[in-house]
């Protein structure tokens, strides 16, 4: 069984009701326009992610809008191609970049304030112009880019 197909089995064991494996799993196969590829996390890291993706569901159920994974799991070389802080969540695989349809990115992350002050998770929230970052990180942190 090859690591995408492990990394696909272990996803859909989480039974996410609004993420399919393959909207996860295709970020890894990213390249940035300097050829940089993108990897598949490894498999240590791969529990990481579950809060945050249990968060991004649950804020699904809530809006009833399509969200659109843009920037989760980004190995070293690829993270640094594409200006990411040396320490990202990216590289941990516990954060995800996101764009919901037909809400604006300050809606968005209004929304997973009230969701973290709920208690509903403990991490990184930040704010763009085009999308929003959460992480799970154990820690809250805010910002805006």
């Amino acid at each position: 069984m090859t690591t995408l197909e492990r990394y696909t089995k272990f996803l859909k064991g989480l039974k996410l009701k609004h993420f399919s494996p393959v909207e996860i799993t295709r970020y890894a196969e990213r390249t940035t326009g300097r050829g940089v590829k993108n990897e598949l996390p490894p498999a240590a890291l791969w529990p990481n992610l579950v809060p945050t993706l249990r968060v991004l569901d649950e804020l699904r159920a809530a809006i009833g809008k399509p969200i659109v994974l843009t920037s989760i799991y980004r190995g070293p070389a690829y993270n640094r191609a594409v200006g990411g802080v040396s320490g990202s969540q990216h590289l941990r695989n516990c954060a995800i970049d996101f764009q919901v349809k037909g809400m604006s990115p300050q809606a968005v992350y209004n929304r997973l304030l009230d969701m973290r002050r709920d208690g509903k998770f403990k991490g990184g929230l930040g704010v763009y112009a085009t999308f929003v970052h959460i992480d799970t990180r154990g820690v809250n942190a805010t910002w805006r880019g």
